[in-house]
């Protein structure tokens, strides 16, 4: 038997890893184009120079593949949007910045939008199951948590809870936004920011 030395192990993970994320990256992008039904897996392979049994190595089925890329654009969405709010931001003031950055971020993440925007009714009701959607509500509920000790957040709520309603309410939004020629759509997102806003601050001490 021939030996594999760390080196080569570590150089196929990477290889693997990158070719991977090819597919990703195509996939997002025929997706969003064609949709689900309309976009093959055989389409996608042959994008990425490979066979269609090869990409099964990386996803059950064409369904898996569909759910990883949305993730994928879905945390583009939410990195996106992260990274303008910045560090040392109060979360009080933190959720409300993310709801007008998240709406502006889907301007470059047509997949996202396109799940969003109802497009894909058999998969819409999974949005709360993403990945990236339950880490951003994990790591909100430890930021609310860490806010409500410290004293900048309201002693009578339950951070977790609160966290879940916050990633439904701003779920909602987005998709109202998407699907919905809302008039003066910035006042409204505005007035949502406002009561985001108005619930997440600390009472008067």
């Amino acid at each position: 038997m021939t030996s594999v030395t760390l080196p080569d192990v570590a150089v196929a993970i990477t290889k693997g890893e990158r070719t991977r994320q090819r597919l990703l990256d195509i996939a997002v992008r025929q997706f969003a184009d064609r949709g689900f039904q309309r976009t093959s897996v055989s389409g996608i392979a042959r994008e990425a120079g490979l066979t269609q049994a090869a990409v099964y190595a990386y996803f059950e089925n064409k369904e898996d593949l569909f759910f990883a890329a949305v993730d994928l654009d879905a945390a583009g969405v939410i990195a996106d949007a992260q990274v303008q709010v910045g560090e040392g931001v109060p979360v009080h003031e933190q959720v409300p910045a993310l709801v007008i950055l998240f709406v502006e971020a889907l301007e470059n993440h047509p997949l996202a939008r396109r799940v969003l925007a109802g497009h894909e009714p058999e998969v819409t009701g999974r949005l709360v199951q993403l990945p990236a959607l339950e880490e951003i509500t994990a790591d909100l509920a430890l930021e609310l948590d860490a806010a409500q000790r410290a004293g900048d957040l309201r002693p009578d709520v339950d951070p977790a809870a609160l966290a879940d309603g916050v990633q439904t309410l701003v779920l909602s939004l987005l998709m109202a936004v998407v699907q919905v020629d809302i008039a003066d759509e910035d006042r409204r997102i505005q007035g949502v920011s406002a009561l985001f806003d108005a619930v997440l601050k600390p009472l008067p001490r």
